[in-house]
């Protein structure tokens, strides 16, 4: 899928994106890493590693990596928080994140915020599909088949369903009230 470029901040992760999608800068550089700011100790490195070790399983725990809030409304970090707790291998749907988060009639807002996630696969947008089982909007380069690509990847190295238990008892537990 190409080379990916990291950008930091003192308070984590600001971004990461594929290489063909930077502005127009020297790209001849092999480094992975470009940093807004020192990258926090051992942490540009150690995000590598888990980057190589997804693209190779189709799995990386993702969850010790801070990400740099900037620029979120209060419900835009409760959706990408929830949708960080989507499990490689599973799918979840755009009223599913909504519900999650305590709000089921806000579907295009999570579908909004998905299109605005500058921190794919840390916050894995691709894991997040339309209510009949479709693939919608993926901002990545390649889009759609992009996002098939990831979600390939992952089931090719997963026994799990398409179902995120999760967000079913969330549902269940926000019904029975």
């Amino acid at each position: 899928m190409g080379e990916m470029v990291s950008s930091w901040t003192d308070a984590g992760l600001l971004k990461l994106q594929w290489v063909s999608e930077r502005p127009n800068t020297d790209q001849s550089s092999s480094n992975t890493n470009t940093a807004l700011a020192t990258a926090p100790s051992g942490c540009a490195a150690s995000f590598d590693e888990l980057l190589g070790q997804y693209f190779l399983t189709g799995q990386a725990d993702f969850t010790e990596i801070f990400v740099d809030p900037t620029g979120w409304t209060p419900l835009s970090r409760r959706i990408y928080d929830a949708c960080r707790q989507i499990e490689s291998g599973t799918t979840a749907t755009y009223g599913q994140l909504a519900a999650s988060v305590g709000n089921p009639s806000a579907s295009r807002a999570v579908g909004a915020a998905m299109a605005r996630n500058r921190v794919l696969l840390v916050i894995p947008c691709h894991r997040v599909i339309a209510s009949d089982g479709k693939l919608r909007g993926f901002s990545a380069p390649g889009g759609l088949v992009t996002k098939q690509r990831l979600l390939d990847l992952e089931s090719n190295n997963q026994c799990n369903s398409q179902s995120l238990p999760l967000f079913d008892h969330a549902l269940e537990s926000s019904t029975s009230d």
